[in-house]
């Protein structure tokens, strides 16, 4: 596979990698068939594994899974926690499951709100306790993840960070360039994820493609099976440059969408008399699959919500792809306004510090993923 450069790292990685989430026990019917679709990957050329401490059963199944091959992966995981002290035991943990003694890479994981951000950045934060582990020789870089460019852009700025983790895509590309040029300006190394939007893309080797077109290191996807290794690998592999006017053209086209998807192009907001921020609602409701409390939280901080909605279709009118987005707004509430006593305990078992070890022992017990 060709490989690019990922920023001041000076690590040469396969255009597309492996995301462990997508090798978890949750979604595979047995640990082994994780472990060869990783093994796989690696023979086919991926040199880049990308997982985290919340990746449920994905360390454990990819330190099987590189076992002997360890000098063959760049092998990055990532932890929620914000204080150094927490940090630094979960960056212990992944080491002891992953059986390794150094990580390429540990990023901060999923730094949504500003005020996540300073605890992060804060004396005995998770930032100054994974600096000390890079000089310990734990870890070689250190990078930081996140849904929200914003926030991306203002911890690109502090210089202290290697790598940059977010969503991009031919629907989800706004903040690119505010990233951009804050990873630029420091040579930050630039990682897409959520590459197919979690699966709502269908043209594969479009969207892929999209993503290359940029000057970014790598794609990283949920590869669940041989057949995911192959179709990635074949998308990065027929990888042409792409004109300014295609790109656009992929993007008002959303590279092929599941039925109903929102493209977020924000053309019916402007004459919403709520002033509904409609493609806002619909990407909460997409985080449910991904995080649902966190989703939750952010639909409930929205200055206006769906349930808002007038029902006067002015949004319908002006839709590009003819959209039922009222229909859509009502579903996204009924479904975004649920779980509130999980919320409650979720946020409190985050705020106590004990939200990981109530997970564990949550599925150690048996405990499945709620519908969402």
């Amino acid at each position: 596979m060709r490989k690019r450069r990922l920023g001041r790292t000076e690590l040469m990685v396969s255009e597309v990698g492996i995301g462990g989430l997508g090798i978890i026990s949750n979604i595979l019917p047995d640990r082994q068939a994780g472990v060869d679709t990783v093994r796989y990957a690696l023979d086919r050329g991926m040199n880049y594994i990308d997982t985290a401490r919340g990746y449920f059963d994905a360390e454990s199944v990819i330190g099987l899974a590189i076992e002997g091959r360890r000098d063959e992966v760049i092998l990055s995981s990532k932890s929620y926690l914000r204080s150094g002290a927490l940090a630094y035991r979960d960056l212990e943990t992944s080491l002891a499951t992953l059986k390794v003694k150094k990580l390429d890479m540990f990023q901060v994981h999923h730094v949504q709100y500003k005020s996540e951000l300073e605890q992060v950045m804060a004396p005995k934060g998770a930032l100054e306790a994974l600096e000390t582990a890079k000089r310990e020789g734990l870890i070689d870089h250190i990078g930081i993840t996140s849904h929200h460019t914003r926030v991306l852009a203002e911890a690109l700025e502090t210089g202290r960070f290697d790598t940059v983790m977010f969503p991009f895509s031919p629907v989800e590309h706004e903040g690119f360039e505010e990233i951009y040029r804050a990873a630029k300006r420091f040579d930050v190394g630039i990682i897409a994820m959520k590459v197919l939007s979690s699966g709502r893309l269908t043209a594969v080797e479009e969207a892929i493609q999209f993503c290359l077109a940029h000057d970014i290191a790598m794609c990283v996807l949920g590869c669940t099976t041989r057949e995911h290794v192959d179709r990635d690998i074949a998308a990065a592999e027929a990888f042409h440059e792409l004109t300014e006017e295609q790109k656009r053209n992929l993007c008002s086209q959303g590279a092929g969408l599941a039925e109903g998807f929102c493209r977020r192009c924000r053309i019916c907001e402007g004459l919403c008399p709520m002033k509904i921020p409609i493609a806002d609602v619909f990407r909460c409701e997409d985080y449910l699959i991904l995080n649902a409390t966190y989703a939750r939280n952010e639909y409930r901080a929205l200055e206006r919500r769906a349930d808002d909605c007038l029902g006067c279709g002015q949004c319908e009118m002006v839709c590009p792809f003819k959209l039922p987005v009222r229909q859509g707004l009502q579903r996204a509430h009924e479904r975004l306004n649920r779980g509130k006593f999980e919320d409650m305990a979720v946020n409190f078992l985050h705020k106590v510090k004990l939200y990981d070890l109530a997970r564990k022992a949550y599925f150690s017990l048996g405990g499945k993923l709620p519908e969402r």
